[in-house]
C-alpha cells in the first residue's frame, strides 16, 4: 500500500511540473520583464532633443507599474528617425508630419523607400523655419542667401529639406548657388560667432535654444521674416507650410515681431509595436499633460484638443486609435 501512495505521490508531481509549461512561465517572466521604449528625436540643439527627453521622462516614470523605460537618443532629425522606424531600431520618432506623409506614401524623396510600417501617434507643435543670419553677412532676404553659406541642417534631416524647397522656391536657387554646411544648431551657432558662417535655419519649435545663444551672444544677427507675398508662393508649391510668428522678446535683442513659415510636427511609431504600449504612452502624454506643459514652450500647443488637428493622412496606430475614440473624437479621413 504504501509503495502504490509512493507511486501516486511521484506522478502527481510529474503532472505539476508538465502543467507548469515554459510557456505559461515565459509568459510570467514576460510580464515582469522591463520593456524599453525608445525614442529619437534630434540634435541637442534642437527642440526635438529636449521635448523628447520631458516625455521619456514622463513615460518612465507613469508606466513604472507596466515596466516600461522610456529614453531619448539624439539622432539627425525627422528623416533618420522615420528610418529608424522602418528598421525598427526604435519604437517611437519625431519628424515633420509632411514628410511622414511621404515615406508612407513613398513619394518624394521617399519614392524609393516607401515606408509601410509607419503609423502615427499624434500631431505635436509647429516647427518653425528660422533663418538667422549675420549682420556683417548683408543677408536680408532668402533670395540675398545666394554666394553665401549656410547651415540647411544635419545631412538626411527635415530640416535640410525645407531649407532647400524654402531657397528652391522662394530664392530660386540650387545648392550650387550657396555654400551648404550641414552642422548641428548649436555648431552652427558657434561657427557664426566664429565668423565661419554667414546663415543658418534652426527649424524647431520655439524657443530653440541654439537661437538664443546666438542672439545673445555678442554677433550681431537678425532673423529673416518672410513676407505674404513670398508665403503665398511657398504655400501655393507647398500646401504644407503654414504662417507664423515669432514672438518679439522671445530672443535676447528680437524687438519685434517676425513673420516666418513652418510645418506641424508628429510623433511616430511603426506597426511592430504593441496596441497595448501605444495606447498606454498616448494615454500617458494627454493624461498628464498639465506636469509636463511648462517645461518647454513647445509642449503648450501639444493638447489633447490639437492632437489630430493639421495632419496629412498617415494611418493611426491602433493602440492610439482606441484612445482617441475613447475620448470621443472623430476620427479624419485616412487616418484609421
Amino acid at each position: 500500500m504504501k509503495r502504490i501512495l509512493a507511486v501516486l505521490l511521484a506522478l502527481s508531481l510529474l503532472f505539476a511540473l508538465v502543467a507548469c509549461s515554459p510557456g505559461e512561465e515565459g509568459a510570467a517572466q514576460g510580464a515582469n520583464e522591463t520593456k524599453f521604449v525608445t525614442i529619437v528625436t534630434g540634435s541637442t540643439g534642437g527642440t526635438y532633443y529636449p521635448v523628447g527627453t520631458i516625455l521619456a521622462t514622463l513615460w518612465s516614470d507613469k508606466l513604472a507599474e507596466q515596466k516600461v523605460k522610456a529614453s531619448a537618443q539624439s539622432s539627425g532629425g525627422s528623416i533618420e528617425n522615420l528610418n529608424m522606424l522602418k528598421s525598427n531600431e526604435a519604437q517611437l520618432g519625431i519628424a515633420v508630419a509632411s514628410l511622414g506623409y511621404f515615406a508612407y506614401n513613398g513619394k518624394e524623396g521617399f519614392a524609393d523607400n516607401k515606408i509601410e510600417n509607419l503609423r502615427l501617434v499624434s500631431g505635436l507643435w509647429p516647427e518653425l523655419s528660422q533663418f538667422v543670419v549675420t549682420e556683417a553677412s548683408g543677408i536680408n532676404s532668402i533670395a540675398d542667401i545666394k554666394g553665401h553659406s549656410i547651415n540647411v541642417g544635419g545631412a538626411g534631416s527635415g530640416t535640410e529639406y525645407t531649407s532647400l524647397k524654402i531657397l528652391e522656391i522662394i530664392g530660386g536657387m540650387t545648392p550650387g548657388d550657396f555654400k551648404v554646411e550641414h552642422l548641428g544648431y548649436s555648431e552652427a551657432a558657434s561657427a557664426m560667432q566664429n565668423a565661419q558662417l554667414d546663415a543658418m535655419n534652426a527649424e524647431a519649435g520655439i524657443p530653440t535654444s541654439s537661437v538664443s545663444e546666438i542672439f545673445a551672444s555678442k554677433t550681431k544677427v537678425k532673423m529673416l521674416e518672410f513676407s505674404d507675398e513670398e508665403f503665398k508662393k511657398l504655400n501655393a508649391a507647398a500646401p504644407q507650410f503654414g504662417q507664423y510668428t515669432v514672438p518679439a522678446g522671445l530672443y535676447p535683442g528680437l524687438d519685434q515681431d517676425v513673420k516666418v513659415v513652418g510645418i506641424k510636427s508628429a510623433l511616430f511609431t511603426n506597426s511592430a509595436v504593441s496596441e497595448e504600449m501605444v495606447y498606454e504612452l498616448t494615454k500617458a502624454m494627454y493624461e498628464h499633460h498639465s506636469e509636463i506643459e511648462g517645461s518647454h514652450k513647445a509642449l503648450e500647443t501639444v493638447t489633447l484638443e490639437n492632437a489630430l488637428k493639421g495632419l496629412p493622412p498617415v494611418p493611426l496606430h491602433p493602440g492610439a486609435l482606441k484612445y482617441y475614440k475613447e475620448k470621443g473624437f472623430e476620427i479624419p479621413e485616412g487616418m484609421e
